[in-house]
C-alpha cells in the first residue's frame, strides 16, 4: 500500500554527500601521503558504535554512544605498532559523522510534515483507480465502492467518538443483534507518491465515514454523501 519515503531518502544522500566532502577537505589537509582507500576504510570502521533507539515524535533515531570502531582501531594500530597519530582523526571522523544522519533525519521531519500531512486523507488516498471495498464483519450489506465518488468527494476530519460507539456496540450485544459500525475495508487505494503513508481505511457502515489506521494514530473522516452503493464490486 505504501511506497518509498523521498525525503528521508535525500536526506540519507545529503549527509553521506556531507561526509564525503569533509573526508575530502580533511585529506587534503593533511601533508603526509597515504592512500585514499585506507582512509575511506578507516573511516567506515569509526562508524560502528554501540547505539540506542530515540522515539523522536514518531521517527526512530539512532545515538550513538560508544565509539565502539574508533576502540577497535586504536587496539589494532597498537598491536601493529602502525602510526596511529595519523589515522586517528579519520576515525573519529567516522564516529562523529554518525551525528550527521541524526541531523538530516531531524531536518526531515517538518518537511515531510509539510509534503505529506499525516492528518489529511490525500496522503493516504491518492490514486483510487483500483479501489474496491471487502467486507470484514457478517452484518456488512452487498456493497460496491463509487470510485467516481471518492474522487471528488470531499471529506471533513471529524472526532472519534470512542466512548459512545463502543456504548453503542456494547448496546447491540446485549440485544443480540451485533452490528459493526466499520463493516467495509477500502483497498486497492495508493498514498501519495513519496509519502511512504500506510493505513488501513475502514469504511462506516453506511458510507459517509472513513476510519483511518496508522501505526500510531487514527482519524476519521464524514461527508454528507455516501462513498458506497448497491450491488457488488465491479
Amino acid at each position: 500500500m505504501g511506497d518509498i519515503r523521498v525525503v528521508p531518502v535525500i536526506a540519507t544522500i545529503v549527509a553521506w554527500l556531507a561526509i564525503i566532502l569533509v573526508i575530502y577537505w580533511r585529506y587534503k589537509k593533511v601533508k603526509e601521503e597515504t592512500k585514499r582507500w585506507k582512509v575511506l576504510l578507516i573511516v567506515l570502521i569509526g562508524m560502528f558504535s554501540l547505539s540506542f533507539n530515540w522515539d523522536f515524535h514518531g521517527t526512530v533515531l539512532r545515538l550513538p554512544v560508544v565509539p565502539l570502531g574508533v576502540f577497535i582501531l586504536m587496539i589494532i594500530f597498537k598491536v601493529k605498532r602502525a602510526p596511529w597519530q595519523f589515522y586517528r582523526s579519520f576515525a573519529w571522523l567516522g564516529f562523529f559523522s554518525l551525528f550527521c544522519f541524526i541531523i538530516t533525519t531531524l531536518l526531515t521531519i517538518p518537511i515531510n510534515q509539510a509534503l505529506y500531512p499525516e492528518d489529511e486523507l490525500s496522503t493516504y488516498v491518492a490514486d483510487v483507480e483500483h479501489a474496491s471495498i471487502i467486507q470484514t464483519h457478517p452484518s456488512a450489506e452487498e456493497r460496491s465502492l463509487n470510485r467516481d465518488a471518492l474522487k471528488s468527494l470531499e471529506m471533513e476530519r471529524d472526532t472519534i467518538y470512542s466512548e459512545i460507539w463502543y456504548q453503542q456496540a456494547d448496546s447491540d450485544m446485549e440485544s443480540r443483534e451485533v452490528d459493526e459500525r466499520f463493516p467495509y475495508l477500502l483497498t486497492g487505494v495508493q498514498p501519495k507518491w513519496g509519502s511512504g503513508a500506510e493505513a488501513l481505511i475502514y469504511v462506516e457502515e453506511d458510507g459517509k465515514g472513513l476510519l483511518l489506521t496508522t501505526l500510531e494514530n487514527q482519524y476519521y473522516f464524514r461527508s454528507e454523501d455516501a462513498l458506497i452503493e448497491e450491488g457488488a464490486n465491479d
